[in-house]
């Protein structure tokens, strides 16, 4: 309001922002996710044999503290490219991807298997490339090509 002159009730008295927060803070935080002690555990024992899934949750639910600091560090910087939705454990896009989803599920490789086994099944026997192409449009899995081979066998 520079060069006019201060009137009553145009904003220029007040020295940051008037309104409802500013006098009672935060209310809804939206980056706070509560999950409950069944669901946390439920991801942990789906996600028992894939090393990589269960750091990521342990990390992202801060359940590693035992851990050495250097690999809590670690475990962080790849918790950064997941979160935990509804229940299930999602990798988002980076910005880097150039992946139509902004979310894929994560599933292990025995649920990866299964999963290659239908696609195979319902679109004919196309192979393993058409049923990895559709798979990792939807999840993502450690070891796919290994699950799909193994599927097709």
């Amino acid at each position: 309001m520079s060069g006019r002159p201060r009137a009553e009730g145009d904003g220029s008295a007040w020295s940051v922002s008037e309104d409802w927060e500013s006098a009672h803070g935060l209310v809804n935080d939206l980056l706070l996710v509560q999950l409950t002690d069944s669901m946390v555990s439920d991801l942990r024992e789906r996600f028992a044999q894939e090393p990589l899934f269960l750091e990521v949750i342990e990390a992202l639910q801060d359940l590693d503290g035992d851990k050495p600091e250097r690999e809590r560090h670690r475990a962080r910087h790849r918790a950064l490219g997941y979160m935990i939705d509804e229940g299930r454990l999602w990798k988002i896009a980076d910005g880097k991807s150039t992946r139509a989803r902004a979310k894929l599920e994560c599933v292990s490789q025995k649920e990866a298997t299964e999963l290659a086994r239908q696609i195979h099944a319902d679109n004919g026997h196309w192979g393993r490339d058409l049923t990895k192409l559709q798979l990792m449009d939807r999840i993502v899995s450690p070891r796919l090509d290994q699950s799909i081979v193994k599927a097709l066998l």
